[in-house]
């Protein structure tokens, strides 16, 4: 999805509909992945999470893929573009080197896929991790009638501004699973809505 139109917005419709549940879920492994020297973060959006592992790693260089634009810029008006290869890209199609990066992060970027999609981005991704690296997924559940109910509307919203045209949520773990990484933490909030995992090659 191309979130061009919403972009200036976004921080304010995620805290009016979120508060600041998906903050939290961005940030807290951080202090797990204090060690990483080469990171890809997909779909960051504005630049929150790449900001703050700017922040506190100071060696970590990093490849920031996003299909739009306008988000690009915010991320880079964020984090600054001293260790931060800016690159705008479809992710399904996007070349990346083979076992390059020890750490990959997508938060809240799954939900864009589909699950034939999904399989496709999580092998293409998982060729340019290095064995032994990190991958940080923050993503919504939707294990109840409530859960489901919301991101329904969520992606009813997505839909209309984004032109998403993914309406159900896939589930990323068995094809993580079978791309070699396991799963070593995971933490939730809002009821499990949205849940936070560390996995590792």
């Amino acid at each position: 999805m191309n979130c061009d139109l919403i972009a200036p917005h976004y921080w304010w419709i995620e805290r009016l509909g979120m508060g600041r549940a998906l903050e939290r879920r961005r940030r807290c492994f951080l202090p797990e992945i204090e060690q990483a020297r080469r990171a890809l973060v997909l779909g960051d959006g504005d630049g929150r999470f790449l900001r703050e592992l700017l922040r506190r790693n100071p060696v970590v260089c990093a490849d920031y893929v996003d299909l739009s634009g306008r988000m690009l810029e915010l991320a880079r008006a964020k984090a600054g573009s001293k260790r931060v290869n800016y690159q705008r890209a479809d992710a399904l199609t996007a070349q990346f080197a083979i076992e390059e990066y020890d750490l990959i992060a997508t938060h809240f970027f799954f939900d864009c896929f589909g699950p034939s999609e999904l399989e496709t981005l999580i092998a293409r991704v998982a060729g340019a991790a290095k064995p032994g690296a990190q991958w940080i997924v923050s993503e919504f559940r939707a294990d109840n009638i409530p859960a489901r109910l919301l991101v329904s509307a969520l992606y009813l919203f997505f839909g209309i501004t984004t032109g998403l045209k993914t309406r159900k949520l896939a589930d990323h773990r068995p094809s993580m699973q079978a791309r070699g990484f396991r799963l070593i933490k995971a933490t939730h909030s809002r009821g499990a809505l949205v849940v936070s995992e560390l996995w590792e090659r």
